[in-house]
């Protein structure tokens, strides 16, 4: 692998295409960073090789990057009303694979890892190394749009809804459909937690991020029902760390 400046560079290039002054652009823009932060996390913590560590953190940089064709030509970041930013991600990068590495198993390990990063599920035809990279990438964007959203609740009158509750109690994401209001959101975002694959991230889930979604939810809902689905989400993290162990 090169130095990781060479392949900030080819980014960092195609970016200043866009509007840097829009603030949907730049938000992305730091996103892809703070990713490619968590990617070096995750593969450092499973002691993979340096060339592998950057290899994770490729494929981070890239993860988004028709976010910012998105935001141009639609204004918006729902892919159902424009593309799936995954699909359209693979196409863009792509166009300039070879920028990247000439080495093709490194090609299709960068480009799946970009194409599945926001599926519901990885496409069951990767060989085990593309997957592993595919999930340091799913984990390290998970992790930054958990600590980053869903992180204020506006005044109102709120209940859990049991399409909700049924996800999560069932260990499912929360889809996005049921989600309606801030308090739906912020359930969603714990749901994320039954889609995160390595102890790293879920130690940080577990030890930073989890509490302060549900101080949120206890803010605004005073059930019991709310003190049900908190004990499940912690037995649930408690127990999937020691499996990871």
């Amino acid at each position: 692998m090169k130095d990781m400046k060479e392949y900030m560079s080819i980014f960092n290039k195609y970016v200043k295409g866009f509007d840097l002054k829009n603030k949907n652009i730049m938000r992305k823009f730091h996103h892809t960073y703070r990713v490619v932060e968590y990617a070096n996390d995750i593969a450092v913590s499973l002691k993979l090789n340096d060339d592998d560590i950057v290899l994770a953190k490729v494929c981070a940089l890239f993860h988004d990057i028709a976010r910012f064709i998105q935001a141009t030509q639609y204004n918006t970041f729902i892919d159902s009303k424009s593309f799936d930013h995954g699909d359209k991600g693979y196409e863009i990068v792509k166009e300039f694979i070879e920028e990247i590495s000439d080495d093709k198993d490194i090609q299709n390990i960068v480009l799946y890892s970009i194409k599945n990063h926001n599926k519901k599920e990885i496409q069951n035809d990767l060989s085990e190394r593309e997957r592993l990279f595919c999930n340091i990438t799913r984990d390290a964007d998970k992790l930054d749009i958990m600590m980053e959203q869903a992180y204020q609740i506006n005044d109102g009158i709120y209940d859990l809804k049991k399409d909700i509750l049924d996800c999560i109690y069932n260990h499912e994401l929360v889809k996005n459909k049921y989600v309606e209001n801030d308090i739906d959101h912020v359930c969603r975002v714990i749901s994320f937690i039954f889609d995160i694959n390595y102890k790293y991230s879920l130690n940080i889930v577990k030890n930073i991020i989890i509490n302060k979604k549900f101080e949120l939810l206890e803010a605004n809902i005073d059930t019991l029902e709310l003190k049900k689905l908190k004990d499940s989400v912690y037995e649930y993290l408690e127990k999937r760390i020691e499996e990871l162990c």
